[in-house]
């Protein structure tokens, strides 16, 4: 009988917490989408000339791309409805040109979305950089970015403060961008 009763218990606990969270009318999906590429498939890469971004200040470096997130979506069964929530959960530089480039020439790289209707928002940023080609910046908590993906499509900025560049060097700095979504679950 000893046996019988801490089983009952325990069975009766998970009755009531399984009521429990029925209660709150929606149960959440949670998806990691990955973003490489912009709405015409060409990566996310932010192009620019050594000449042309003085040392020592933060500029702005726009992609003249546009990102969303409907195809991944779709691709899963769910729509642009159906977003409870979202926050970034990665963002990465990777040095694509020049070759023998690397990270290090940055003092400071901020990343920042905007959309119609939505203020320019900060959502990763970085301070210190090693000699790699690939950096992780580091995301802003709990700063949801739902606003940015409800629009019909949504781009990012880097604002960079680089300590030496190359004057007469075309830069590219890709962007790897994942994006946590809580979604209304079916």
């Amino acid at each position: 009988m000893r046996l019988r009763l801490p089983l009952v218990s325990f069975c009766l606990l998970l009755l009531i917490s399984g009521c429990d969270s029925g209660l709150s009318g929606v149960d959440s999906v949670f998806l990691t989408a990955e973003l490489s590429t912009d709405t015409q498939a060409s990566p996310i890469r932010f192009t620019f000339e050594g000449g042309a971004v003085e040392t020592g200040r933060l500029t702005d470096v726009s992609c003249g791309c546009q990102l969303d997130v409907a195809a991944y979506l779709a691709d899963r069964g769910f729509s642009k409805a159906d977003i409870l929530s979202a926050t970034i959960s990665s963002a990465r530089l990777v040095m694509l040109f020049p070759i023998s480039e690397r990270l290090d020439f940055l003092e400071t790289a901020i990343l920042k979305l905007t959309a119609p209707g939505n203020s320019v928002t900060e959502v990763a940023q970085q301070s210190t950089f090693p000699q790699a080609r690939e950096v992780e910046l580091t995301p802003l908590a709990g700063r949801d970015v739902a606003g940015f993906l409800d629009d019909s499509t949504f781009a990012p900025i880097l604002q960079i403060d680089a300590s030496r560049l190359q004057a007469a060097a075309d830069y590219e700095i890709g962007l790897v961008l994942e994006i946590r979504l809580e979604l209304a679950g079916i």
